[in-house]
């Protein structure tokens, strides 16, 4: 029941990209509950399991309330004094020993504003320019594959499509935003009561396959085989959108000489798909129109990423759905004045081997730190990630994050990375803080107030605060334009001239207009071209193929998947939408939803195991050997297991399945690892 002198405050929520707007509810400086916000352009009221569990995550008993040193005895409370003190005397320390690029900073998903702009400031300062993440296996090899396509990443057009294929992807469960934020629970079921048909091609038959007019049940990492036989028939039927193919692409006779030899009946055996259903899709995709592609994040994590991706932006344009009413469109974000620019002269870890990331992929530190090349990182500040339990092959991550001199963790819960640091620095929520997102929509894109709804919970303090406070320490402050975090929004926003008050009278402000379809007639692509650059010279100038090629993932590991027999299943990840991540296994109320990770065996694989639903079951890797629940289901198909990703924290008693997977084989254009791919045994464990 509300109480009598609760107030309702607008703001946006935190926890994943959705940004979804929410009414919080205060009374007596208390977070009461929360709800979904229905005048916010991002959702309109919808709200996920998160959301509503706010105040359990504010008011968590495993909330970081002080700063923490480990000792020898394990972690101890510190002041704040003492816990910057030492972090600025270590860090100039190794500075000065082995200069400023030594130092790393690691963030996670950028959920919000505040986590891009976290400590980048310092960094520059400090003289580093590695900053690395979980970008390589998360949305940074999409946006390097559609770059050399067409010039940027689109976004589908949900209200006015007439088909849409979700690739490795699946936002209604996983709530992903996709471009269109938090509403995937009513925007595709309201396109297919439009008649809009829907595809869904997934190793998983998900919620969103249920209603599926067609699902492609693909062999996990298969899927640069489907687009290029997708490509064949598309091209070799006269399928495409011949005006625009003349007018707007470079290289389609090459393309059409290239794919000549990628049959379905060829893709058949490699996809696990009936070479009658490429056909199928490939036409309705290409008659269907306008029809969207949602290429997701289940695309990033395999070693053919880049080139997949090209095939399948070049689906888009030869077909005529780019930049379209109901196509893949180009949205626009509210512009940003620019932090201040990173030292120049200083090459990041990865450059010359991957020169069109933007960052340090985290496997390049985690060779830096194993073998030297080029040289050692000798600091890392880690801020909202887990890169523990994030990144392929767990133990030799640890071992690269044991040999720093000195890790800073950033963070509201003491992660299993959290666990491994020398300082642990408590950050306020988001509940706690003053915070800013800005959105792209076809609506128009607009920025978004986080105002500060309560104090933060003890000790803690917002992220900007303590990066100020410890550059002070270090005598790097007069490389800032701003003290707080207020002056920071208004800092960024000057470049959309509205500011923090601006917001506060009125949380939600656009500042671009409404999508403008076709663009491209006005301004041409953003390619050197001008073009839809099929054939990419950009790409065959650093050595890659300038076409999309086929890669063979097992003979890449030859020698990890020489024994088919010891390693005859295929296993894969879930990344369940209840949790965000590695983050909130300890919330009991989310907990409740998904208590513990599964093993998911489709019901022919468990009975050659004598294996049944619920049983403990052993999944042995060439890289290591995990015990979890087994769950016996017809979802997933003969061949393949599906393990639930995110567990291994120190509170949640669940197994880390990248202890299974491999670095070894990487992407050549973006350094992605084969997370959603490895060979695997299960095997009953008896009790």
């Amino acid at each position: 029941m509300a109480s009598s002198n609760e107030k309702a405050i607008r703001t946006i929520c935190g926890f994943c990209h959705n940004n979804c707007g929410l009414l919080a509810y205060v009374s007596n400086g208390v977070l009461r509950r929360v709800k979904g916000d229905p005048d916010h352009p991002a959702n309109r009221g919808d709200i996920c399991p998160k959301g509503t569990a706010a105040a359990k995550v504010v008011y968590s008993p495993d909330r970081l309330k002080h700063p923490l040193r480990r000792t020898n005895s394990g972690f101890k409370q510190i002041s704040w004094e003492e816990a910057l003190d030492i972090t600025a005397t270590r860090l100039l320390e190794i500075r000065e020993k082995h200069g400023g690029e030594t130092l790393i900073r690691c963030n996670g998903a950028p959920v919000t504003q505040t986590a891009w702009d976290a400590f980048v400031q310092l960094m520059a300062a400090y003289g580093s320019t590695n900053f690395t993440g979980s970008g390589h296996i998360c949305h940074i090899p999409r946006d390097i594959a559609f770059g050399t396509v067409y010039g940027s990443m689109t976004k589908p057009d949900y209200k006015n499509t007439r088909c849409m294929v979700m690739w490795g992807s699946n936002p209604s469960d996983s709530r992903d935003y996709g471009g269109a934020h938090g509403r995937f629970t009513r925007l595709i079921p309201e396109a297919k009561r439009r008649g809009a048909k829907l595809i869904v091609i997934d190793p998983r038959h998900t919620n969103l396959a249920n209603i599926a007019d067609k699902w492609l049940t693909i062999e996990p990492g298969r899927d640069d085989a489907l687009a290029l036989a997708m490509l064949n028939v598309i091209v070799k039927e006269g399928l495409y959108d011949k005006e625009f193919v003349t007018q707007w692409t470079i290289g389609f006779e090459e393309l059409a000489e290239h794919v000549e030899r990628f049959t379905p009946e060829w893709a058949q055996g490699i996809t696990k798909l009936r070479a009658s259903d490429i056909r199928e899709v490939a036409r309705t995709y290409a008659t269907t129109r306008p029809a969207i592609i949602m290429a997701g994040n289940g695309l990033d994590q395999y070693p053919n990423v880049v080139q997949t991706i090209r095939a399948i932006g070049i689906l888009c344009a030869i077909t005529g759905n780019l930049d379209i009413e109901g196509g893949n469109v180009f949205l626009s974000k509210p512009a940003l004045s620019p932090l201040v620019s990173h030292p120049s002269g200083i090459k990041r870890l990865s450059a010359d081997r991957y020169p069109l990331y933007p960052w340090v992929p985290f496997p390049c530190f985690v060779d830096a730190m194993l073998n030297g090349e080029p040289y050692t990182p000798k600091a890392m500040l880690v801020y909202h990630a887990n890169p523990a339990l994030i990144n392929a092959d767990s133990t030799k991550t640890k071992q690269a994050l044991e040999k720093l001199e000195f890790l800073v963790v950033c963070d509201i819960f003491k992660s299993a990375t959290a666990e491994m640091a020398d300082i642990i620095l408590p950050e306020a929520s988001e509940f706690e803080q003053y915070g800013f997102q800005c959105y792209a929509s076809v609506e128009g894109g607009f920025v978004a107030l986080r105002p500060k709804v309560i104090e933060p919970i003890g000790e803690s303090r917002p992220v900007f605060e303590m990066e100020y406070d410890l550059a002070t320490r270090m005598g790097l402050n007069a490389a800032y334009p701003w003290t707080n975090t207020e002056e920071l929004i208004n800092y960024r926003l000057k470049a959309c001239g509205i500011t923090v008050d601006d917001l506060k009278k009125q949380p939600v402000i656009y500042t671009t207009p409404p999508l403008e379809y076709r663009k491209y007639l006005k301004h041409g692509f953003e390619t050197p071209s001008g073009k839809v650059e099929i054939y990419s010279q950009e790409l065959k100038d650093y050595g890659y193929p300038p076409l999309p090629e086929f890669k063979d993932l097992d003979a890449s590991l030859a020698g990890e998947t020489a024994s088919p027999d010891d390693y005859p299943l295929i296993g894969t990840t879930r990344r369940p939408g209840v949790y965000v991540h590695t983050r909130f296994r300890n919330i009991s109320a989310l907990r409740r939803l998904e208590p513990e990770p599964l093993a998911r065996l489709n019901p022919e694989d468990a009975q050659n195991r004598k294996t049944g639903d619920g049983d403990l079951v052993a999944v042995q890797s060439p890289n290591g050997m995990i015990k979890v629940r087994a769950k016996v289901t017809d979802e997933v198909s003969p061949g393949v297991v599906i393990i639930d990703f995110g567990w291994g924290n120190p509170w949640d008693q669940g197994p880390n399945v990248n202890i299974l997977t491999s670095d070894n084989d990487r992407d050549p254009i973006s350094c992605s690892t084969p997370n959603r791919r490895f060979r695997c045994q299960v095997t009953k464990v008896n009790s």
